[in-house]
């Protein structure tokens, strides 16, 4: 696998902080939006697979999310749920949408207008 991305199987990735400094210093413009189950979605379309975990990482800290279930990663994607008390989310990465924060009930729609706007305004890469 080429240097710079990430190959989830192999002890011998790149470190994190290294990916930071080849030349990304925010995540750019987001959107909120709805999918096609109505869940409140927030979306940077643009965010490459390699920040993925970066970002990831700090949204659970900021939050303090539990991991819930597992992680399902494919070649094209990765998935990732959690929870803070009933509220349940999906931290997730596609090559088609970017990288996607969704509820996954409607208690966890004030939490992605939070992690929303912590990575339009607070997060720092």
């Amino acid at each position: 696998m080429s240097k710079g991305y990430f190959n989830f199987g192999s002890k011998n990735q790149e470190p994190q902080e290294e990916l930071l400094k080849k030349g990304r210093e925010s995540l750019g413009d987001g959107s909120f939006s709805r999918d096609a189950s109505d869940r409140l979605c927030y979306e940077v379309l643009d965010l490459e697979l390699q920040l993925y975990l970066i970002v990831r990482k700090k949204i659970t800290r900021e939050f303090n999310l539990i991991p819930f279930g597992i992680t399902i990663r494919t070649s094209d994607a990765v998935f990732k749920t959690y929870i803070q008390g009933f509220k349940r989310i999906g931290i997730e990465w596609d090559i088609w949408s970017g990288f996607i924060v969704v509820a996954k009930n409607k208690r966890a729609e004030p939490l992605v207008r939070e992690v929303g706007d912590f990575l339009e305004n607070r997060i720092q890469l």
